[in-house]
Order: C-alpha cells, then sequence, then structure tokens
C-alpha cells in the first residue's frame, strides 16, 4: 500500500484547531459549573456585556455559529436567573435587544476571570508575543470581516 502524501493528524491545522477548542470548552465547562454557566450561555452573556446598549438575537447567533433557534433557549434561562433582559431596540421595536443586568455584569466577571484562568493553564508555555500572533490569527479565521 503507497504511503499518504498528505500531512501526518498530529500536522493537520484543522484537527488540531478544534482539538483544541473541545479541550479548552470542556475545561471551561467545569471551571464554569459552579456558576451554572456552560460556555454556550457564558458567551451570551459576554457578548450582551460587551454592548451596553444590547446586542440582537440573530448577532450573537452569527457569532457564535449557531442558528438563531438555539439563542432563544440560551436567552430564556440566562433571563430567568436574571441576568440578562429582553428590551426593545429603539429603530426597531419588533426587533429584541439582549441587555445584560448588573447581577449578569458581576456573574460575567466571574467567569471571564475562571475563563482565563483555565486559558492560562493550557497557554503557559506560549510568550506574550506568541499568544498575541494566536490571537491575531485566529480572530482572522473567526471575524475575517473585521480583520481585513
Amino acid at each position: 500500500m503507497p504511503q499518504s502524501q498528505g500531512h501526518s493528524l498530529a500536522e493537520d491545522l484543522g484537527f488540531l484547531l478544534s482539538r483544541s477548542g473541545e479541550i479548552l470548552a470542556g475545561a471551561v465547562n467545569k471551571a464554569l459549573v459552579p456558576l451554572g454557566l456552560k460556555v454556550r450561555s457564558y458567551t451570551v452573556l459576554a457578548l450582551a456585556c460587551e454592548a451596553p446598549e444590547g446586542v440582537n438575537q440573530r448577532s450573537v447567533a452569527a457569532t457564535m455559529g449557531l442558528d438563531p433557534s438555539q439563542i432563544v433557549g440560551l436567552v430564556d434561562d440566562l433571563e430567568e436567573r436574571g441576568l440578562v433582559e429582553r428590551t426593545a431596540a429603539p429603530a426597531d421595536r419588533r426587533n429584541k435587544l439582549i441587555v445584560a443586568t448588573d447581577e449578569g455584569r458581576e456573574l460575567h466577571a466571574d467567569a471571564s476571570a475562571r475563563a482565563a484562568q483555565v486559558e492560562a493553564g493550557y497557554l503557559e508555555h506560549l510568550s506574550g508575543e506568541a499568544l498575541d500572533q494566536l490571537r491575531e490569527s485566529l480572530q482572522h479565521i473567526v471575524f475575517p470581516e473585521s480583520t481585513s
């Protein structure tokens, strides 16, 4: 049987990015358990905290790479806990914005610190410059329209 001319799995960037994402997400999920969050709900909360005026569900879905219907349940759970509120968008009252509450902002700060600690544990072997390069490279993949 002829040898494959492709890269080994250990050199396959798609595999490495996917697998490292799964590993980090799993570790962050464990760190967020005491807060009653998982990576997806933490991400929705983070996006709401980043936009003081609120963020619409469609843009959250697009950022997360999910169907808008998947965001509804996440927002419902966060809203039931008093971490976010749905408000009407000023430009279009039919469009609902997700706005973080003060309690949501406090929980986000704690969750963010926990997530950062997990990341630091996995990435401690990288220099600050290497981390900046990695972050920038990943931003080009995830947010191509804002990095060109």
